[in-house]
């Protein structure tokens, strides 16, 4: 499974009894422990619905009452496959609460989001259904959430950005685009460089990322159309400058 890091996020453990999958509040029923970090990250496609595969859902989880609102977790979140179905949801602005069973006690995290401003800060429910293998063990808890999942923690009115790939030159340019409302996904991305409005197309080479070959006269500032799965366009004008740096982000005006 490949995963594509996006926010860092730290857990304090409290142990507590209720019922699974509410929202919590301060409760001087359990002492807190000391924090632990932690990583969030996607996978598959930017909308994808993610995978029951290891909890033996396959696809279902793209149903109700998953509805691909799911997430992979490491081995101390997965616990063998005894971490299927176990969930966590958020609780208040940038917090984020996960409650699942050990050893017949519940668990209380607090994950806390560290890059505002894409964080909204409004309630989602995730549903713990496959497994996060491998590097997702560097830390101690990992949550590799389906694309969809990810997107519905972004914050409503960001802007479509451009983050310009590292190993761009005079003959080869790639950005990968993020924070696309609507349904996230994109049919088709053009480019038309120098300011103008001859758009040419560009090719998915992986995820979000999009490139285009081409030549030292092929220069900024950059414009893009995009087009979403269900066939809405909108128009990004100039947002990547003639200047620009590899590695960077231009946020646009734009967006579903």
């Amino acid at each position: 499974m490949v995963s594509t890091p996006f926010i860092i996020i730290t857990i304090f453990l409290a142990y507590f009894s209720s019922c699974l999958c509410v929202v919590l509040h301060n409760n001087n029923t359990f002492g807190l422990k000391d924090f632990e970090p932690a990583l969030a990250t996607w996978y598959g496609d930017e909308t994808g619905a993610g995978s029951g595969g290891a909890c033996g859902w396959e696809d279902d989880v793209k149903d109700p009452p998953l509805s691909s609102m799911i997430s992979a977790g490491n081995a101390n979140i997965f616990l063998n496959g005894k971490g299927c179905g176990h969930c966590f949801q958020a609780c208040s602005t940038l917090v984020i609460s996960l409650l699942f069973f050990i050893d017949g006690s519940q668990i209380l995290m607090q994950i806390f989001c560290n890059q505002p401003p894409y964080c909204s800060g409004e309630p989602i429910k995730v549903t713990v259904s496959d497994e996060c293998p491998g590097a997702c063990n560097n830390v101690p808890f990992h949550f590799d959430l389906s694309g969809f999942a990810f997107g519905a923690m972004a914050l409503p009115g960001t802007r479509i950005t451009f983050k310009v790939h590292e190993d761009c030159n005079p003959y080869w340019f790639a950005t990968a685009i993020e924070y696309a409302d609507g349904d996230g996904g994109f049919g088709s991305i053009e480019i038309a460089a120098g300011g103008s409005q001859n758009f040419v197309g560009m090719d998915n080479i992986w995820g979000a990322v999009w490139k285009k070959d081409i030549d030292p006269s092929f220069i900024g500032p950059f414009s893009f159309r995009l087009t979403s799965v269900d066939g809405k366009t909108v128009v990004a004008t100039n947002v990547i400058p003639a200047t620009f740096s590899p590695g960077s982000k231009y946020s646009s005006s734009v967006n579903f």
